[in-house]
C-alpha cells in the first residue's frame, strides 16, 4: 500500500514540476528578427488520453458486470 501511495505521490510531483518554459519575447534587445518556437500541441493528446481512460475504465465495469451476473 505505502509503494502505491509513493508511486503516486512520485508521478504527481514530476507532472507538476515538469512545465515547457515559456516562449521568448519577440525582441531579445537586438534588432535581428526571429521566429518565435511553437509549442507541442499538449491539448490534444491530453484529450485523446482521457479518452483512452475512459474507454479502458468502460471495459472494465463492463467486464466486471458480466462477471458478476454469471456468479448468480
Amino acid at each position: 500500500m505505502k509503494t502505491k501511495i509513493l508511486l503516486s505521490f512520485a508521478l504527481i510531483l514530476v507532472s507538476a514540476i515538469s512545465h515547457s518554459q515559456p516562449t521568448p519575447p519577440s525582441n531579445h534587445g537586438n534588432n535581428v528578427t526571429t521566429t518565435t518556437p511553437q509549442s507541442a500541441p499538449i491539448g490534444t493528446s491530453t484529450i485523446f488520453l482521457i479518452a483512452l481512460g475512459a474507454i479502458y475504465t468502460s471495459a472494465r465495469i463492463y467486464s466486471n458486470r458480466k462477471n458478476n451476473q454469471e456468479e448468480i
